[in-house]
Formats: structure tokens, C-alpha cells, sequence
């Protein structure tokens, strides 16, 4: 059974934003910032998170079309591994892998 550890991102008391991993397969299943924080550290913030969970590996899906999303991982060291079909919404994933 899958289970996902969930860092929260927080300003002023307000969340702002959070990530998701399964320490176990190293699968990055969320990472979510409020819009008025994009741009900021918040989302490099949860990612070195997900990399302290996941220390071997993380890995995800990004829609092949969310080209600064695709951007940002590539910017934090997440490299190119595979096309993919996203299982819930159908459209064509690219397969993103960090790995110290």
C-alpha cells in the first residue's frame, strides 16, 4: 500500500503551498504553489523537501505541454526519462528523474 509523506509550505500562517512523495518508490505525486508565490522560493523549497524524503530518487509525470513546469524540474537537476501517458487524465506525460 502506497503511502505519501506531505510537506507543507507555509507564510504568515497560511499555507502557500505543498509537496507530495512515496518515500518508497520515490514517485513525486504533488507539488502545488499558491499563484501569488510562483516565481518565489517556495516551490524550489519543496522540492529539496521531496529530496530529503526521496533521498535516492524522486520521479513524476508533467504534462508535456506545461513548459515551465518542465523548465523548473530541469532547472533542479530532474532529467528527461520517458514518454508516458498520465493514468487519471489520459494526456501525453513526459517521465521526469532526479537522482543524486
Amino acid at each position: 500500500m502506497p503511502q505519501t509523506t506531505i510537506t507543507v509550505a507555509e507564510s504568515d500562517g497560511a499555507c502557500v503551498g505543498f509537496v507530495t512523495v512515496d518515500p518508497h518508490s520515490g514517485y513525486l505525486d504533488q507539488i502545488v504553489v499558491a499563484p501569488e508565490f510562483w516565481g518565489g522560493d517556495v516551490a524550489a523549497h519543496l522540492l529539496d523537501a521531496g529530496k530529503r524524503i526521496s533521498p535516492a530518487k524522486l520521479e513524476l509525470l508533467v504534462n508535456k505541454d506545461n513548459f515551465r513546469a518542465i523548465r523548473f524540474y530541469e532547472k533542479n537537476g530532474f532529467r528527461f526519462v520517458g514518454n508516458d501517458v498520465n493514468p487519471v487524465s489520459g494526456r501525453p506525460v513526459n517521465r521526469m528523474r532526479w537522482q543524486p
